[in-house]
């Protein structure tokens, strides 16, 4: 992954000043989900329900990637009113029951202003393989590509 990143022009490493010195994840996952249906008006041409789809998500985390591919436990406090109030936790990318999800690449950094515009700048390049089907994850299903962008997947 480094050496597709290192090509990528980064105009202002500081563009986003709260992201400046927090580290992130650069990641290119291969996900295979086990019944989706695919209304895909991307570059596949196939439509219809199709058993264990494969889609590519290139993304970017300031959280741990286990965090941000399954989630966080939550976090629950009770108040004056005896109300359960949610503080704490995430459902990650909120996989169907049986999708399998293999790291192809993970690439950190400490500035994760420049790591947004790596992967701002990837997702505008590879725009003709996204996926357009119907949403399969509870989050992230905008950085979903219908082949493997990055050529990395052997």
């Amino acid at each position: 992954m480094h050496n597709i990143i290192s090509n990528i022009p980064v105009t202002n490493p500081n563009q986003y000043p709260k992201l400046r010195y927090k580290p992130a994840t650069l990641y290119y996952l291969r996900i295979c989900f086990p019944n989706i249906i695919n209304n895909n008006n991307g570059t596949s041409g196939q439509s219809g329900e199709v058993a264990g789809t494969v889609l590519y998500k290139l993304g970017y985390t300031t959280t741990s990637l286990q965090e941000r591919v399954y989630g966080k436990s939550a976090t629950y406090y009770y108040n004056r009113q005896h109300k359960r109030v949610r503080v704490a936790g995430h459902v990650g990318m909120g996989l169907p029951t049986g999708t399998t999800v293999h790291v192809i690449a993970a690439y950190q950094h400490s500035n994760a202003s420049m790591v947004y515009q790596w992967e701002q700048w990837l997702h505008n390049k590879y725009t003709s393989a996204r996926y357009c089907g119907q949403a399969v994850m509870v989050n992230g299903n905008t950085e979903l590509y219908v082949r493997d962008i990055l050529e990395l997947d052997n």
